[in-house]
């Protein structure tokens, strides 16, 4: 390489290296001032990805574990007031056994009698009053009984829970899976608009039954459909490769040809007792499957949906038939809506649609009956209100997602006011009553007992999952840390190092730029 005025080659050596180091410095300086390797997508970006994931994975579980320990305070002031409870449940057997005994005459029993009464308004109260942020504990939670169109073990439900907050009266649901997308859909057919939600279930039931299995024998799988208030608990009976449709089954008949027959379900205005309407049906209803066979006849040419007691018929769009009538002339060329309606057997209310069967084509070969198998009832649920006396159910998000016994965990605790402990009407005015209230009160003390065993074993679980999400946090951040913080140690020494060979390289730069003057030197006394 020559030496020469133009082409300063040491000194643009010098200068690429100051550059980089200057760049090694700021990026070092960086790190150590906020103690993060990477704090841009430039720096690493599968690191910050990752890394912000953890991050915001941590923010949930914190949460979590705070949502843990407030369901365990919320548990501890429940069993604080059991404890009570039970107090004043033992001091009433007291009085019962005092009651009864033969010294005292009704004018003792009845000052008995007084102090009894005021334990038993007591129990009451403190079953009312027992609350966290506003929430009744031990007071009961609205109950429901479900009148569905059809045997719901056969599906596979083993529970059907409404959320109190959202379904405020009767309802008409019907859930519909689907096998191919392993897909549970509800959908609420009593309002003018239906409303629906679906969940894929995959994920739920392979972590109960295992991948692809269904659940064992004893095992419990809650589905939560939050935005319809309504929570589906699946047994071992529930097929995961079996739809469950509300759909057209059959249509059969030997003289009869039926073209495209398909069924569609109502899905608006359904009361809720449509579901015992079917179920009253003296014949052509399955009350373990919820199909509805219908009758289809056939004279010369002419086919109609035969006479069923209870269900009355609609053809294209004419007027309704009585009930128990066949239908009007189903036309030969098609397209045919035969409406279906049952009677719900309540004075002035009269037939309601369950649904409608679309055919194409219809003909007949000669005089015969056959069946159109409709799933009227299929996955039908109607809910009537009960009393207060059911469990108080408290769903905590202890994950971060939405999960059912993943995400979401279930406490439920049982309702302890006088009704639920069976000891509402007792009294001790007389020997028979006290003997009856020493019996009533020993069951409600081994009531309350269990209802104390179910609430001591939740808040055991709950510690365990707060201490389970503390551990899986901290390693969390072990992680993330190892991806996005900076090694200080590491840094400083790296700094340093890069300080010391910029220092070099500036000092290098001035040297080389010395180099055209040494050549003028050279040219001077040349």
């Amino acid at each position: 390489m020559p030496v020469s005025f133009i082409a300063n080659s040491a000194a643009q050596l010098a200068q690429s290296a100051i550059r980089v180091r200057n760049e090694a410095l700021t990026t070092g300086a960086s790190r150590l001032s906020s103690g993060l390797r990477v704090s841009s997508a430039g720096d690493d970006a599968a690191a910050l990805a990752v890394g912000t994931s953890l991050k915001i994975t941590n923010r949930g579980l914190a949460t979590a574990a705070l949502n843990a320990s407030a369901a365990v305070s919320t548990l501890q002031i429940a069993d604080g007031a059991l404890n009570n409870i039970g107090d004043l449940l033992i001091r009433m057997q007291a009085l019962a056994t005092q009651a009864s005994s033969g010294q005292n005459d009704d004018a003792i029993r009845a000052l008995i009698d007084a102090e009894f009464q005021n334990l038993k308004t007591e129990v009451n109260r403190i079953s009312q009053v027992t609350e966290f942020n506003e929430v009744k504990l031990l007071a009961g939670a609205r109950g429901f009984t479900n009148t569905a169109g059809s045997n719901l073990a056969a599906s596979g439900i083993a529970g059907v829970r409404l959320d109190p907050n959202l379904t405020t009266a009767d309802r008409t649901l019907r859930f519909s899976y689907s096998a191919l997308t392993e897909s549970l859909t509800v959908t609420r057919l009593d309002d003018a608009t239906s409303t629906s939600q679906s969940i894929d279930i995959t994920a739920l039931l392979d972590a109960v039954g295992g991948v692809g299995q269904n659940l064992a024998p004893g095992s419990m799988l809650d589905v939560s459909f939050a935005s319809i208030g309504v929570t589906l608990s699946l047994d071992s009976n529930f097929a995961r490769a079996t739809d469950i449709t509300a759909g057209l089954t059959a249509a059969t008949g030997p003289t009869i040809t039926v073209v495209a027959p398909l069924y569609a379900p109502a899905t608006t205005n359904t009361p809720q007792d449509v579901a015992l309407a079917l179920n009253s049906l003296v014949a052509g209803y399955d009350v373990n499957t919820g199909n509805l066979a219908l009758p289809i006849t056939s004279a010369g040419a002419t086919v109609r949906f035969g006479p069923l007691a209870g269900v009355a018929y609609r053809v294209n769009g004419g007027a309704m038939g009585a009930s128990g009538a066949a239908s009007v002339t189903l036309p030969a060329a098609g397209p045919n809506t035969i409406e279906v309606f049952i009677d719900r057997q309540l004075p002035n209310i009269g037939m309601v649609s369950v649904g409608s069967v679309t055919t194409g084509a219809v003909s007949t070969t000669g005089p015969g009956a056959g069946t159109v198998t409709i799933g009227a009832g299929t996955g039908l649920l109607g809910a009537d209100y009960l009393n207060n006396n059911a469990a108080t159910r408290l769903t905590y998000k202890i994950g971060t997602g939405v999960a059912a016994g993943q995400d979401l965990l279930n406490v439920d605790i049982p309702a302890f006011n006088l009704v639920a402990l069976g000891v509402d009407t007792l009294s001790v005015t007389s020997v028979v009553n006290a003997d009856a209230a020493i019996s009533a009160i020993k069951l409600s003390l081994a009531t309350l007992n269990q209802g104390r065993a179910t609430v001591g074993a939740q808040q055991l679980r709950l510690e365990q999952i707060a201490s389970n999400i503390g551990v899986v946090t901290i390693n969390n951040e072990a992680a993330r840390s190892a991806l996005i913080d900076a090694d200080i140690s590491q840094e400083i020494a790296e700094y340093t190092a890069n300080q010391a060979l910029l220092e070099a390289g500036v000092a290098m730069l001035s040297r080389a730029n010395q180099l055209p003057n040494v050549l003028l030197q050279l040219l001077r006394n040349g």
